[in-house]
């Protein structure tokens, strides 16, 4: 398949041009990419959790006689990738270019698809690795949760964060009761910080740079009540030495919700700054304010107009900004028991 035709004929981006090029060299597992046909499509799309409404988009436009061999090719193109990285076993972060803004509904549901012909791959993976696969039945509802997030930010079907849905695919993410955990290192990592070499050196061992630790992620739709967090933080270590063999006595987390700042505007006894309280914060932060209107409003952007003023945490997000100051996303961590 030429690239180039494929990124004219859908309007795609450098981005994504780059990352097909890549996906063209990798080899196609089994001689095809295993879709079932529209009449299977709920239940291969059943493991994502999605809203009726989704769903039944989704199957809509699923793949079938009608689709071109260029938006076949994608979806197999994305599939390949997702098996490679399965293979690899690395559980590192990949970049996947967003397409929310491709005009052809099919094109930019093409990682949705691929995604539901990996599933299969994935338990196979989940079982040669001991680890029980109600943990990845819960792990892939995020799914659902990020297509729903995608039809309120853009206003139809679609997943922007294509990078994110990819992580539990090679191994790199386990959602266990209320937070999700993503087996790294103690490194600087995008918005990620980290102390400085004299800072980490002069620390216990278990912080040092490179050390093994997990990152914390926060799946949206729950509170974050103590009890949640308690049973949450009490099965990690445990479930990472039982499957993988690999102690991580730290975990770190990196959000807005971590932000000094928001004991301005919150209750004492919040939920919010309830979880702040359990970690160290690194001292370095980075700017938040994106990071916050994406969260709390589901805006792909910051606007002072027009989002919903209910909640104590919603006014305070708008309040802080038009005050003129800025929102920070900061790095703490804690020790797991």
């Amino acid at each position: 398949m030429d690239v180039d035709a494929v990124v004219r004929r859908f309007d795609l981006d450098e981005d994504m041009r780059g990352w097909l090029e890549q996906a063209a060299a990798l080899p196609l597992p089994e001689g095809a990419c295993p879709l079932p046909p529209r009449s299977g499509a709920g239940a291969a799309l059943a493991p994502f959790g999605l809203s009726a409404q989704d769903e039944a988009e989704l199957v809509g436009l699923w793949p079938d006689g009608t689709w071109s061999p260029e938006l076949l090719w994608l979806v197999e193109r994305m599939y390949a990738r997702l098996r490679a990285d399965l293979a690899a076993g690395s559980g590192e972060w990949r970049h996947w270019p967003p397409l929310p803004e491709v005009a052809d509904a099919r094109a930019r549901c093409t990682p949705v698809f691929a995604f539901a012909a990996a599933v299969p791959a994935l338990r196979a993976w989940y079982d040669r690795n001991g680890v029980p696969w109600e943990v990845g039945a819960v792990t892939l509802r995020d799914v659902g949760r990020h297509v729903g997030h995608n039809r309120t930010m853009f206003g139809r079907v679609g997943l922007e964060v294509a990078s994110w849905i990819a992580l539990p695919f090679r191994g790199g993410l386990f959602e266990l009761g209320r937070l999700q955990y993503e087996p790294a290192r103690l490194v600087e990592q995008g918005a990620v910080t980290w102390y400085a070499a004299e800072e980490a050196a002069g620390a216990a061992p278990e912080l040092a740079h490179g050390a093994p630790a997990l990152r914390l992620h926060i799946p949206s739709g729950g509170r974050l009540d103590a009890g949640g967090i308690d049973a949450s933080l009490a099965r990690a270590r445990g479930f990472f030495a039982s499957c993988f063999g690999v102690d991580y006595p730290v975990a770190t987390c990196t959000s807005w919700l971590l932000d000094p700042q928001l004991a301005e505007y919150l209750a004492p006894d919040s939920n919010i700054l309830a979880f702040q309280r359990r970690f160290t914060l690194v001292e370095r932060s980075a700017p938040g304010n994106r990071d916050v209107f994406r969260f709390v409003f589901r805006r792909p952007d910051v606007e002072l107009e027009g989002v919903p003023l209910r909640t104590r945490l919603e006014r305070a997000a708008v309040a802080h900004v038009r005050a003129g100051r800025r929102w920070e996303v900061r790095t703490g961590w804690l020790r797991l028991p």
